[in-house]
């Protein structure tokens, strides 16, 4: 039995076809509006979600399915471990996708899960995301993904991590322009350090104006998780963090004269990472890139369902 905890678990050819049945299944929905008869999935959520759960629940309804959604605040997931909770609930529905603050949960899930797991998002993957990036590049770029080069400015963090590891299956040119990387963080990986270290289509810089040059897309992210933005108990570490940010943030001056698409996974909030001018800038795609998410999440759900030979 396949599960998704990150992309690192899949071949190039995997996501390949995966991208290309997101894609087909996009452009004759009505064709697939049967293959996950009968099916349900359990949408387990400890963070705040929008298009992770739309997406989702949207998709398997489409695709002939049903979602249930399960506030893990709200469910006997806070009263006992872990492990029993899944056991109970995958006896119950043929796939889960949680959306979790910790990798570590994700890991107990999947130990203890009958059915494939997919990791909605956690502090150190987001591959729904990455793959739905992906598909949205296709569709705007007219050549080769391997002619395509992605600049990245912000945060190493689970997204840039997902975005690292596609690229470097695919052959895809990255450039990921930070601060200074740091070993320690929450979001650190080794294998995505490897791969910074050792690609010749993956670098580093802390300078976002050599970054973006020659880029055919340029990606920011929030600078601050979403479950710290509006905390009060971390507002000195907030600001801290925004000051050292602020060199990064997407604006009229950094992207001056340059010709590429620009993206965000969202949410956004504007006057930090990217400014609001930008947002409606002839050049940004972040609501297409997210419309994509619900395409990403078919070609995704047909796989796994494939791969556990579990197909209507």
């Amino acid at each position: 039995m396949r599960h998704l905890p990150n992309l690192q678990c899949l071949d190039s050819a995997e996501i390949r076809a995966i991208l290309s049945k997101a894609a087909e299944i996009k452009a004759d929905p009505a064709r697939y509006d049967r293959l996950l008869h009968r099916k349900s999935m359990a949408m387990l959520f400890q963070k705040t979600s929008t298009r992770t759960r739309v997406s989702f629940e949207v998709a398997m309804t489409e695709l002939g399915g049903h979602a249930i959604y399960i506030d893990w605040a709200t469910s006997n997931f806070v009263l006992s471990g872990i492990e029993h909770e899944t056991a109970y609930l995958s006896r119950n529905v043929s796939c889960i996708m949680a959306r979790l603050y910790h990798h570590s949960d994700l890991q107990k899930i999947i130990s203890a899960s009958l059915v494939p797991v997919i990791n909605g998002c956690d502090e150190l993957y987001h591959p729904c995301q990455a793959l739905t990036d992906v598909l949205t590049m296709q569709e705007h770029y007219a050549g080769d993904l391997q002619d395509v080069h992605l600049a990245f400015i912000g945060v190493q963090n689970n997204v840039s991590n997902s975005l690292i590891t596609i690229c470097d299956k695919l052959g895809i040119t990255m450039t990921i322009a930070t601060p200074e990387l740091q070993g320690n963080t929450a979001s650190a990986d080794t294998t995505v350090n490897q791969i910074l270290q050792t690609s010749d289509r993956i670098n580093h810089t802390t300078d976002p104006r050599e970054a973006v040059q020659n880029a055919d897309f340029v990606y920011t992210d929030t600078w601050i998780d979403m479950q710290y933005f509006n905390n009060p108990e971390h507002r000195e570490e907030n600001e801290a963090k925004l000051a050292l940010m602020k060199p990064y943030q997407l604006n009229s001056a950094l992207l001056d004269g340059i010709d590429c698409k620009i993206m965000h996974d969202m949410p956004i909030h504007d006057g930090f990472e990217i400014t609001a001018e930008l947002t409606r800038d002839p050049r940004a795609i972040m609501y297409e890139q997210a419309a994509n998410r619900l395409h990403a999440q078919k070609g995704l759900l047909w796989w796994l369902y494939n791969e556990a030979g579990n197909l209507s």
